[in-house]
């Protein structure tokens, strides 16, 4: 039987998508950032639809690579995008290509490619999703804004991933929160938007809770982390809306570890002018 597969590397916006289609008919995707508004990391695995891998064989294999521009030095950032093909299992033969300069010929074999890995994303293996949202929808202004926070293992197997409660930098955890205006992104302005690194003192578990140990937790399948983030923001009263950024690292430990940045859609809030105190 035929051990060839074939591959699709695509950078993300913070992170990138592997995608493998074996000959043997199944595939599988690795993910390091959020992908089709998805707030998951991790791996997924499943079999292919019938003639997939035929498919895609065939669309590899009408593309002309010879007559395409070869891709040699590009600036460090560049965002790109690589499909190859392994005949045997082992060597792949791949040509790379800037994300902003796709070759019209790739798109028949990149849709196809696209449509087999959404499959896949119902299949989760080793994957980790995110929730959140504010803890009220409205805010004093004098006082921190709050959000509760979930990462839920919804794979078959269990992962290993960073625990937010203990510090990842001297007093910082491996969070950010993004708070901005809660308006058209064409009409955001300088000023409208701001990054926040958290520390130890914004986050918290939930009441009655004690906060769990050690710099990595074992989540198993089904398995929830809850936590929830206060920060006080130097902002004008008004509607603004939420995004906090979970970090977490493999190293040099097996697979079974989260590798990525989640970025979670908080939702929106507002941020209100406590009246003032009646007076005797």
């Amino acid at each position: 039987m035929s051990k060839g597969y074939l591959v699709l590397f695509m950078d993300l916006p913070n992170g990138s998508l592997g995608a493998a289609f074996s000959s043997a008919g199944k595939g599988s995707v690795d993910l390091s950032n959020n992908f089709l508004g998805r707030p998951e990391i991790g791996y997924y695995e499943t079999e292919l639809p019938p003639g997939t891998y035929a498919r895609l064989k065939q669309l590899h294999g009408a593309v002309d690579f010879g007559a395409m521009p070869v891709t040699t030095e590009l600036p460090p950032d560049t965002k790109t995008l690589s499909v190859g093909e392994s005949p045997d299992g082992e060597d792949i033969d791949t040509r790379t290509f800037p994300l902003h300069a796709v070759p019209d010929a790739l798109e028949p074999l990149l849709n196809e490619m696209r449509k087999a890995a959404e499959h896949m994303l119902a299949r989760p293996l080793r994957v980790l999703r995110g929730e959140g949202a504010p803890s009220s929808p409205r805010f004093p202004l004098e006082k921190p804004v709050s959000f509760e926070v979930t990462l839920r293992n919804v794979g078959t197997q269990a992962i290993e991933t960073e625990n937010p409660f203990v510090p990842h930098a001297p007093d910082r955890t491996n969070l950010r929160l993004l708070v901005l205006k809660d308006k058209p992104a064409e009409q955001l302005r300088e000023g409208d938007s701001l990054w926040m690194e958290l520390g130890m003192e914004n986050v918290h578990p939930p009441e009655g809770q004690k906060p769990p140990e050690g710099r990595r937790l074992t989540l198993k399948p089904g398995a929830e982390l809850r936590f929830v983030v206060r920060k006080k923001l130097l902002s004008a009263p008004g509607a603004y809306r939420a995004a906090l950024t979970y970090f977490t690292s493999r190293g040099q430990r097996g697979l079974e570890t989260m590798e990525g940045q989640l970025t979670l859609d908080l939702g929106r809030l507002e941020v209100v002018q406590a009246p003032p105190n009646p007076q005797p």
